[in-house]
């Protein structure tokens, strides 16, 4: 069955971190799926139970890039010292030598 190939191929892209490959795997999939041709009750629950794995996978995948991006975004900002003075608050010495304090 195509849809079911094509949620194996999704899950093997996303395992191996190949988003670019998602992009043409998911319009067929949704091509597929719409209108939503009519499957027996095992096909459809397998599908289903297919189609979920993806999903949390895709999640996980989101959160990583935003991850790498929050990460790159503090690599750019250059390199700063982070302490904590006595009450806890969270100080960040930057290249320049000032200190920001933030409250987490």
């Amino acid at each position: 069955m195509e849809l079911e190939d094509l949620l194996d191929k999704a899950h093997d892209a996303l395992l191996a971190g190949d988003l670019a490959a998602l992009d043409h795997i998911g319009t067929r999939i949704a091509e597929l799926a719409d209108p939503g041709p009519s499957y027996h009750e095992a096909d459809a629950r397998r599908l289903r139970l297919k189609a979920e794995r993806n999903a949390r996978l895709l999640e996980a995948a989101a959160r990583g890039v935003k991850a790498a991006l929050g990460r790159l975004t503090e690599i750019a900002s250059g390199p700063t010292l982070t302490t904590y003075d006595a009450r806890g608050r969270r100080a960040e010495v930057g290249q320049d030598g000032t200190l920001a304090l933030r409250r987490f």
